[in-house]
């Protein structure tokens, strides 16, 4: 059988299940069965999806260029900018003009808002054609500036997942959230929980799925106790929610970038994506300060795909 890109992934996927026996998994000459059986996230490719560029001109609460540009209120240009892919624009409806001169093909430099549903609408249906399972919408701290946005940016992920047989769920980042012990609980309670009355919502062994990612890395933006972080994944269990928890890459060492002493929190967890911190977005080639046409690729809000590893 020819291996395709499809096979490829799943065949990883299916990999994923010898992480169901943490402990052993080191030491296994077979594959593991997984602790829980398949549903929207176990056996599934799942994406991260963060949803947080924004243009002038699309209708946005916090405005401007955000993620697009260092000043966010000015236009991206080569000394004012955070791109490091130039996305293919040709399957958007719309593209928001940008101070970088035109393309190698004579076509205005444009970008693409994830504020505007179709634009959301195409990442969706990209995961219909390419075999994409669930998205795992990003929410940082929801209780600034970024609130309105990404409280609409929840509604237009769920719309374009049901538009296209896609499933969904919230994925907490808890970087930089200092109140994320009481107003995570408050988000999920009065904000996002209502959104699991959606058919799209990504549910497995029955219950809701949430993901919290953050938790035991060893930097300042996350410097949370075990304690208040085992209040957390407890509190979403019993809301009734499977808890997905994103964890560091010596998780089980508590080293170099895992602190010591979360062994009770990783172990509450129902499933776990370990060492993932969003991998960059494949280059398009550009390398200079005038991109060029390029063939379709993944741009840079393209969710990168990952495997979910039941533990």
């Amino acid at each position: 059988m020819a291996l395709t890109r499809r096979t490829l992934i799943r065949s990883v996927a299916a990999g994923a299940a010898l992480a169901a026996l943490p402990d052993l998994a080191p030491t296994l000459t077979r594959a593991a069965a997984a602790a829980s059986p398949p549903g929207d996230v176990v056996g599934r490719i799942s994406v991260g999806y963060q949803g947080w560029f924004s243009c002038p001109g699309d209708g946005a609460p916090i405005g401007g260029w955000w993620h697009w540009s260092r000043d966010r209120f000015q236009s991206p240009s080569p000394t004012n900018t955070t791109i490091v892919s130039w996305p293919d624009m040709r399957e958007y409806a719309r593209g928001y003009p940008t101070a970088y001169p035109n393309l190698g093909n004579g076509q205005p430099a444009t970008l693409f808002s994830s504020y505007d549903q179709q634009t959301v609408d195409t990442h969706f249906r990209w995961m219909q054609e390419y075999g994409c399972d669930t998205a795992a919408l990003q929410r940082f701290n929801p209780f600034g500036d970024e609130g309105p946005t990404r409280d609409a940016m929840a509604a237009k992920v769920r719309s374009a997942a049901e538009r296209f047989g896609r499933k969904f769920y919230v994925m907490y980042d808890v970087t930089g959230w200092t109140a994320m012990q009481s107003q995570l609980k408050e988000d999920w309670t009065t904000r996002m929980s209502a959104h699991t009355a959606s058919p799209a919502y990504a549910r497995q062994n029955g219950k809701p799925v949430v993901c919290v990612w953050g938790f035991g890395f060893n930097d300042d933006g996350r410097p949370f106790t075990p304690a208040a972080c085992l209040d957390v994944v407890q509190w979403l269990k019993a809301q009734g929610c499977y808890v997905i928890g994103g964890v560091p890459t010596y998780w089980r060492q508590g080293i170099n970038d895992s602190r010591p002493g979360f062994a009770d929190v990783y172990h509450a967890f129902q499933c776990s994506r370990r060492g993932w911190s969003g991998a960059p977005a494949p280059s398009t080639g550009w390398t200079g300060s005038t991109p060029t046409s390029t063939s379709r690729t993944w741009p840079t809000a393209w969710p990168t795909a990952s495997t979910t590893s039941p533990a």
